[in-house]
């Protein structure tokens, strides 16, 4: 059977490519990211859209392929954490996600939890970024501490706990030791021009405006 547990695709990313496309991911697309040669991961119906994934896992309720797979029996859990579970042992600090925006609105949420509960859990993951249907970054999870992050545009911070949280440089409302409630509006309608600093006692996401 095949160990997938230990089966490191090697390097400090990862991309994983789900079900909610419109379309393959192509090389050029990749490259214009600058994760052209990070290997991929298809997550169920993802396996129709990845570039040459070096592993498939989920329900198996898609089409065949000759990519090493690996099926959950049991629906007690997402494709997205079945898949978290099994390479959480791997070298990768940093997610790529693609088809996993859009499409049901309650897979859309598990998603978010998924990723902000593995923030909080493996402490080396440090962030995730999830593409739109045009392989944009539309939603960047960041975990617990400082981070400075390139915004150009509106953006909104929240995160799915209550926590404290800073934000400065080039963006027009600055916080210190701000209180957010989980999911509050106090961190939305934001803008950034360049380099934002931001600190926060939990996992955060910062959600750019479409």
């Amino acid at each position: 059977m095949f160990d997938w547990r230990s089966h490191d695709a090697g390097g400090d990313r990862l991309v994983l490519v789900g079900p909610v496309m419109v379309a393959r991911l192509l090389a050029h697309d990749l490259a214009r990211i600058g994760i052209a040669d990070v290997p991929q991961v298809a997550v169920d119906g993802g396996i129709e859209f990845a570039l040459k994934p070096v592993l498939w896992v989920g329900d198996g309720d898609s089409s065949s392929s000759g990519t090493p797979a690996v099926f959950k029996d049991s629906q007690n859990e997402t494709d997205l954490r079945f898949c978290l579970n099994g390479v959480q042992g791997w070298a990768w600090r940093e997610l790529h996600l693609f088809g996993f925006l859009g499409g049901r609105r309650d897979h859309e949420l598990a998603n978010f939890g998924e990723i902000h509960a593995e923030l909080k859990t493996r402490a080396s993951f440090t962030s995730a970024v999830l593409y739109d249907e045009k392989l944009e970054a539309a939603v960047r999870f960041f975990r617990a501490g400082a981070h400075r992050v390139n915004i150009s545009g509106a953006f909104s911070l929240l995160s799915l706990e209550d926590c404290v949280a800073d934000i400065s440089g080039d963006c027009d409302y600055a916080a210190a030791g701000a209180a957010l409630p989980a999911l509050s509006g106090r961190g939305i309608s934001n803008h950034g021009r360049g380099m934002v600093d931001i600190s926060c006692t939990a996992p955060f996401m910062v959600i750019t405006a479409a």
